[in-house]
C-alpha cells in the first residue's frame, strides 16, 4: 500500500500534482450566519447543503484516485471519461471529475465574504484578516502538524523539518515550485483562499470609491487579475473567476432573486452536471495546459462560475424543511472544513499503517472497496467531528460572544 501513499505524495512529498488536479477542498472557509435561516444556530440551511455537497465531491476525488489504481489499475488522472472502457468505470471516472468541490467552496467564500465587504458596514481590515486567522489556521496548522508527524512516522524525515513546518503552517509553501515542500496537499486552496481574502479589501474600497454599480469593479478586477495570474499560474485565473463571481453575486442577490426564482430546480440541477460532464468527457483533469494561452478547461471555468453562481443564488433562499436528509446535509456542511482537512490524511493513513486496499485485493472488489470506503467514512467523521468539536466550536462561540456585545 506504500504506492499509494507515495503517489498522493503525503509521505514522499511528492504531492504537488494531486494538489492541483485532484484538487483536494476547501472550506467551509466562511461561517457567516444569514438571517433567512429558520432554525436557532442562525445558519443558512442552503449553504450548508452546498457545502456538503462540495465536501462530497471533494472526497469523490481522492478516493477514487485510490480505486482507480487499486481496482481499474489506471490512473484517473490521465483519463478522460470517454476513455472509460465500460459503463462502471465510466461512472466512476465522472464522479472522480470532481475537483467541481472545491470551486464550489471559492465560489462560496466569495459570495459570504462579498456580504461583508458589500455591506453598509464593511469591517475594519484588522478585524476581518483576525476573524480569518482565527478561522481557517489553528485547525489547518494542527493539520500540518499531524501530517508532518505521519511523516515521521513512515520514515519520510525531510532534510529541513523546521523550515518546512512553518512554510506550511501559513501556506508559505505553495509560492514554491518543488513539490516535496508540500507536507498537506489541500492547503493549495487555503493558500489561495488568503489571497483572496487579502485582495478583497482593496477591490471593495476601489468600489466605493466609484460610487456606482459595485459590481462592475469587481467584474473588471477580476479580468485583470485573472489576465495576470495567467501567467503564473495555468489555472490560477480560473480561481480567481471563482471568487469573483462569488462576491458579484453577494452584491447582486437582491436585484437578480426574482429571475433566479423563475428558474426551474431541475434546469439548474441539469446544467450543473452538464458543464462539469462535458468538460469531463473530453479532458482528463491532468490535461496539460498552456501558460498565457487560451485553453479548454478557460472556456469551462467560465461556464462553471456562471452555473454555480446561478445554483448559489437558488439554493440560498430555498426553503427546507427538517427531513433526515436535510438534517444530514446541514451536519455534513457544518463539518465541513474539518472533514475538508482531514480526509485525505486517513486515506493515506489507512493505507498506509493496515495496508489497506492492497490487503484487501484478493476480496471481491465490491466488498472489499464497500469496506474500505465505510471505513474511510468512518474515520473521517470520527476525527473531523473531534477537531470541530476542539477547534471550530470555539471559534463560533467566540464570535457569537462579540456579537452580544457589539449588540450591547
Amino acid at each position: 500500500m506504500g504506492r499509494f501513499a507515495d503517489a498522493l505524495g503525503l509521505f514522499s512529498g511528492a504531492g504537488r500534482g494531486c494538489g492541483t488536479t485532484l484538487v483536494g477542498w476547501q472550506e467551509n472557509i466562511s461561517e457567516l450566519a444569514l438571517t433567512r435561516s429558520p432554525h436557532s444556530d442562525d445558519r443558512n440551511t442552503g449553504l450548508d447543503l452546498l457545502r456538503a455537497l462540495a465536501i462530497v465531491l471533494t472526497f469523490f476525488v481522492h478516493f477514487l484516485w485510490i480505486i482507480g489504481a487499486w481496482v481499474y489499475q489506471r490512473d484517473f488522472e490521465s483519463l478522460s471519461i470517454r476513455d472509460a472502457k465500460g459503463f462502471l468505470e465510466g461512472v466512476v471516472i465522472w464522479l472522480y471529475h470532481s475537483q467541481h468541490g472545491v470551486f464550489l467552496f471559492f465560489v462560496l467564500s466569495g459570495f459570504l465574504m462579498g456580504r461583508k465587504w458589500f455591506s453598509a458596514h464593511p469591517p475594519a481590515v484588522g478585524t476581518y484578516l483576525r476573524d480569518r486567522a482565527w478561522r481557517t489556521l489553528p485547525g489547518a496548522w494542527l493539520a500540518v502538524t499531524a501530517a508532518l508527524g505521519l511523516m515521521y512516522l513512515a520514515g519520510r524525515v525531510p532534510s529541513e523539518p523546521l523550515r518546512l513546518w512553518v512554510e506550511n503552517l501559513f501556506f508559505l509553501n505553495w509560492f514554491r515550485k518543488i513539490d516535496t515542500e508540500h507536507v498537506l496537499v489541500v492547503t493549495w486552496s487555503l493558500h489561495a483562499e488568503w489571497l483572496f481574502y487579502l485582495a478583497l479589501p482593496v477591490v471593495a474600497w476601489v468600489a466605493r470609491r466609484w460610487g456606482k454599480s459595485h459590481w462592475i469593479v469587481v467584474a473588471i478586477a477580476s479580468v485583470a487579475l485573472a489576465g495576470a495570474v495567467k501567467f503564473l499560474s495555468v489555472r490560477g485565473a480560473a480561481y480567481v473567476l471563482f471568487f469573483a463571481a462569488g462576491v458579484i453575486a453577494a452584491i447582486e442577490q437582491k436585484r437578480l432573486r426574482g429571475a433566479v426564482d423563475s428558474i426551474p430546480w431541475i434546469v439548474v440541477l441539469l446544467l450543473y452536471i452538464g458543464v462539469n460532464g462535458v468538460y469531463g468527457w473530453f479532458s482528463p483533469t491532468a490535461a496539460k495546459l498552456q501558460t498565457a494561452l487560451w485553453n479548454p478547461f478557460d472556456t469551462h471555468a467560465i461556464a462553471f462560475a456562471f452555473t454555480a453562481t446561478l445554483l448559489l443564488l437558488k439554493i440560498v433562499d430555498a426553503p427546507f424543511g427538517q427531513g433526515r436528509w436535510v438534517r444530514l446535509g446541514r451536519y455534513i456542511g457544518k463539518i465541513s472544513y474539518s472533514v475538508y482537512l482531514w480526509h485525505l490524511l486517513v486515506l493515506l493513513a489507512l493505507g498506509h499503517w493496515l495496508g489497506w486496499p492492497s490487503a484487501l485485493a484478493a476480496q471481491p472488489s465490491v466488498g472489499a472497496v464497500g469496506f474500505y470506503a465505510t471505513s474511510c467514512v468512518l474515520l473521517t467523521w470520527a476525527v473531523s467531528a473531534l477537531s470541530f468539536r476542539w477547534i471550530e466550536q470555539p471559534y463560533f462561540a467566540r464570535r457569537e460572544r462579540q456579537k452580544i456585545r457589539n449588540a450591547s
